[in-house]
């Protein structure tokens, strides 16, 4: 069971929840109009304290975490039963430093760009309309959203 979920059940998760999400365009209340990702909670947003900056929610961002490795576990301990997964021990090697690389970049340009870390979110969010992405792809056309802002 240990072996299932760190050669499986973790992998799946953190890249499921680094490619997957939901993005919604709204309006901070006493802020901007921004977008926001995280799926089923906001989790992070753009800065409004500087240019390329963003803000993580930590505890939003927590529990998305858990919800996406409930998701997985559930998923691998299904399809365990049906049939016996077996992930080679080089391959998850693999997985992890390639992650911990990952990691340590995102931390690096994190700092560089002064991104906000914040235990929860403590403004109010309008959404004006949502939808999913993949890899962070999505229309982010403002203009379209301006006028619906000013009827």
């Amino acid at each position: 069971m240990k072996k299932l979920i760190f050669r499986l059940t973790l992998p799946l998760t953190l890249i499921s929840f680094g490619i997957i999400t939901k993005w919604s365009y709204g309006i901070a209340i006493d802020a901007k109009d921004v977008f926001f990702y995280g799926f089923p909670m906001i989790y992070k947003c753009e800065g409004f304290h500087t240019s390329l900056s963003n803000q993580y929610f930590l505890t939003e961002m927590t529990i998305n975490l858990l919800t996406y490795f409930v998701f997985w576990l559930i998923v691998t301990l299904v399809l365990n039963r049906i049939w016996k997964i077996n992930i080679p021990k080089r391959i998850a090697k693999i997985f992890w430093i390639g992650f911990g690389i990952l990691f340590f970049g995102f931390v690096y340009l994190s700092n560089d760009l002064d991104d906000r870390y914040l235990i929860k979110r403590e403004f109010e969010v309008e959404i004006i309309d949502s939808g999913f992405t993949i890899f962070g792809i999505h229309s982010t056309d403002r203009e379209k959203y301006q006028t619906e802002l000013k009827k």
